[in-house]
């Protein structure tokens, strides 16, 4: 399957008042590592509305081998990065995904 594409999913759980910093700095590290990354395919990062101290972000990957090596490279120095920031260590979820619609309505 040649269009095959992957995502990571990962809950990011910062300390009381700290998600705003560690957000920057996680959004930081997947405007540069990430983007530069061999098979990364792109990323959404979401804001909870049900808990201030929560970001889940979705990554895409290429294929099986990009997946794994952006856990060992990239997700690990994510983590490096924001790790006093964090109240505990992120979950990462990795799915196969199956259909993707992104669009803008004209203005």
């Amino acid at each position: 399957m040649n269009d095959l594409v992957l995502a990571r999913m990962s809950f990011w759980y910062f300390k009381k008042g700290k998600r705003e910093e560690g957000f920057a700095e996680l959004d930081k590290i997947l405007n540069t590592l990430a983007q530069d990354a061999e098979g990364f395919r792109g990323y959404m990062s979401l804001l909870s509305h049900e808990d201030p101290n929560v970001v889940t972000i979705l990554t895409l990957w290429q294929d099986e081998d990009a997946l794994k090596k952006s856990e060992q490279d990239v997700f690990a120095r994510a983590t490096q990065k924001v790790q006093v920031s964090l109240e505990k260590a992120p979950r990462i979820e990795n799915y196969r995904v199956f259909s993707t619609q992104l669009f803008q309505r004209p203005q």
